[in-house]
C-alpha cells in the first residue's frame, strides 16, 4: 500500500471554486491532503465531506486568517496545532497510521515577500519548526506547505513575477529572491521530494497564472525519503482555474 500526500494552497478559502478544487484533489487520489489559505472553516469542512475524508483544522493568527487543514483517509491517532508566536500563520500536526507505522505530518504557510526582510522572518519560522520536529526525530516525518521561498538551484522568472505583482496592484520593487530557508531544511536531513526526482527542471512553477517560481514543497525525513517513489506538480486543466497555485503531491511505497 502506497502513501500519497498532496499539498494545496486553495487561495482565499476556495470561495466558489470548491467543486473545481474537489475535482482536482479527487483526480490525484491522495491518502492525505494539506490545505493552505483555508480561510473558511465551513468550506474546508465541505471539502472533507465531499471527499469522504476526516478533517483537522489549524487556526492561524494572521489578519487574513490563513488557516491550514489536514484531510485524511488514513486513521488519525494524534492532532495538535502549533501557533508558535514567530509563525506568520501556524503549524498543524497530525499523526496517521500507514501500514501499521505512525507517520507525523506537518503543514505550514510561511511569510510572503521575495525580499531579505521576508526571508529573515522565514528563516526564524523554519528554525522554530525544526526545533519542534526534533521531538519526532525517531519516526517518519513529512513537512509540506507554501514556503514562499525558492530552492537554491531554482531559476525564478523575474519579469513574469513582477508582471503578476502589477496585475495585483501591489508594489513592484525588483525581487531579491533570497535563498536561505531551504538550505536549513536540507542541512537538517530533510529531502525536497520534488527536486530529488526532478533534478534538472529548475524553472518549474507553483503558480497557475505565471511560470515564475516554485514555492510549494513536500519535505520528507531521510528515513521516509528512502521510500519515495513519485512526486509531481499537478497541472491538469481544472487546476488552472481552481486556485492560483497548482497542488503538489508525493507518493511513498
Amino acid at each position: 500500500m502506497t502513501l500519497r500526500i498532496l499539498s494545496y494552497n486553495i487561495l482565499a478559502g476556495g470561495e466558489n471554486r470548491l467543486p473545481l478544487i474537489a475535482n482536482v484533489i479527487q483526480q490525484q487520489q491522495p491518502d492525505v491532503v494539506a490545505l493552505q489559505e483555508a480561510r473558511s472553516r465551513s468550506n474546508a469542512e465541505a471539502l472533507a465531506h465531499q471527499l469522504s475524508m476526516s478533517f483537522t483544522f489549524g487556526e492561524a493568527h494572521n489578519t487574513n486568517k490563513d488557516h491550514v487543514v489536514w484531510l485524511s483517509h488514513l486513521p488519525v491517532i494524534h492532532t495538535e496545532n502549533h501557533p508558535l508566536p514567530i509563525l506568520a500563520k501556524t503549524l498543524l500536526e497530525i499523526e496517521v497510521l500507514w501500514q501499521g507505522m505512525p507517520v507525523a505530518l506537518f503543514t505550514t504557510h510561511l511569510k510572503a515577500g521575495q525580499n531579505l526582510e521576508g526571508e529573515q522572518r522565514r528563516v526564524a519560522e523554519v528554525q522554530a519548526i525544526l526545533k519542534l520536529l526534533q521531538a519526532h526525530q525517531n519516526q517518519s516525518q513529512v513537512l509540506v506547505g507554501d514556503f514562499n521561498t525558492i530552492h537554491p538551484i531554482d531559476h525564478p522568472n523575474i519579469s513574469a513575477y513582477v508582471e503578476v505583482l502589477k496585475a495585483r496592484g501591489e508594489e513592484t520593487p525588483i525581487p531579491q529572491f533570497p535563498r536561505r530557508v531551504i538550505p536549513l531544511l536540507l542541512e537538517a536531513g530533510y529531502v525536497d521530494c520534488y527536486r530529488a526526482l526532478h533534478p534538472f527542471t529548475p524553472e518549474d512553477t507553483s503558480y497557475t497564472s505565471h511560470q515564475a517560481l516554485r514555492v510549494d514543497y513536500i519535505f520528507a525525513s531521510s528515513r521516509l525519503a528512502e521510500r519515495l517513489s513519485a512526486c509531481d506538480i499537478t497541472r491538469e486543466r481544472d487546476a488552472q482555474s481552481a486556485s492560483d497555485h497548482f497542488p503538489i503531491w508525493a507518493e511513498f511505497s
